[in-house]
């Protein structure tokens, strides 16, 4: 949910400053976790385990977003989940100069190093809240703000952030997965990108994998969703595969504000429906407790670089429910 990013316009209510200051600090205790060649390499192990989940999040925040609930029911089940990054959020300006607080002109390319360094060990403390432990995040390091046109690219060049100014996968506070497990990061290709999401995909061995919708109105999040769309052709993958929507429109998502008693409503503003281009009602809808969204919100708050800029818009995803959309094997 960053980069160049797709906001809606409207502003909601915030959660009380006691409470995100209090994820400050959690955060703030996050901030001791190992930075590049100081032991990250133990974030993963060189071949990933088996899980049972696996939700592929193009930025940090996004996971919690779409499926901060389902992933608890999973772990209460039981069951082995892995979240996996498509990129480090490096991208955002907004929250860059919020986060630094320096003028947007004033933002250089270590800034944004800094941010996916903050963003990635906020993603820590955010899963950490939802029951998952650091090795159980993967992070890719591919760039925020123009993954489309990595996933895009058909002549072999890589393509150079626009914010960091790399032009390879890295990881400013935790390793990115190509250099664990090649020694190396990989270049910002189309085909690099896509064998690591098949490397994955395939050494995970779930039975139920979630992504960011195809429809959604952010690029980054339909390259998320084409990448992992031809992993699964490419692997064989015969397991179930799930999308949830982030960005789908102006006066998504509806009713605004933390609304925990009530489910997700389609909404009509000026003629246009949102969710946009996607089916409604979804294929499935998830009962969330308010226990589930009461963890939800707290990891959505500890993403705090994104909540300064955005909370009232990411709470408005704490809803009586999470929905996602069934993709069929041919789609």
């Amino acid at each position: 949910m960053a980069g160049a990013a797709v906001r809606p316009r409207r502003r909601a209510r915030f959660a009380s400053a006691l409470w995100a200051a209090a994820l400050a600090a959690a955060v703030l205790v996050c901030a001791g976790s190992p930075g590049p060649g100081a032991g990250s390499g133990d974030l993963v192990a060189p071949r990933l385990d088996p899980v049972d989940v696996l939700v592929f999040a193009p930025h940090p925040d996004d996971e919690v977003i779409g499926a901060g609930g389902v992933i608890q029911q999973a772990l209460a089940a039981g069951r082995r989940v892995r979240i996996v990054f498509a990129t480090n959020g490096d991208g955002y300006p907004r929250a860059a100069s919020a986060l630094f607080r320096k003028d947007l002109m004033a933002l250089r390319h270590d800034d944004y190093d800094r941010l996916g360094a903050a963003r990635q060990r906020e993603a820590v403390a955010a899963d950490g809240a939802l029951g998952l432990g650091p090795r159980s995040l993967v992070f890719l390091g591919y760039p925020d703000g123009v993954l489309a046109d990595v996933y895009a690219g058909a002549d072999g060049a890589p393509v150079k952030s626009p914010t960091t100014g790399r032009t390879s996968t890295y990881g400013p506070a935790l390793t990115d997965f190509h250099t664990l497990s090649h020694g190396r990061p990989a270049p910002y290709t189309s085909a690099a990108a896509l064998a690591d999401v098949e490397q994955v995909l395939r050494e995970s061995e779930p039975a139920l994998v979630y992504v960011s919708d195809g429809a959604d109105e952010h690029p980054d999040h339909r390259a998320t969703y084409d990448l992992v769309r031809d992993a699964v052709a490419a692997t064989g993958y015969t397991g179930e595969l799930l999308t949830y929507l982030v960005h789908g429109g102006q006066e998504w998502p509806w009713p605004e504000g933390p609304t925990p008693g009530l489910p997700f409503e389609v909404h009509t503003t000026r003629g246009d429906g949102h969710p946009a281009g996607v089916a409604w009602p979804p294929s499935l809808r998830v009962p969330i407790t308010a226990g589930e969204n009461a963890v939800k919100l707290r990891a959505i708050s500890a993403h705090l670089s994104q909540w300064e800029v955005d909370g009232p818009y990411l709470e408005s995803f704490v809803k009586s429910e999470e929905i996602f959309w069934s993709v069929p094997a041919t789609r």
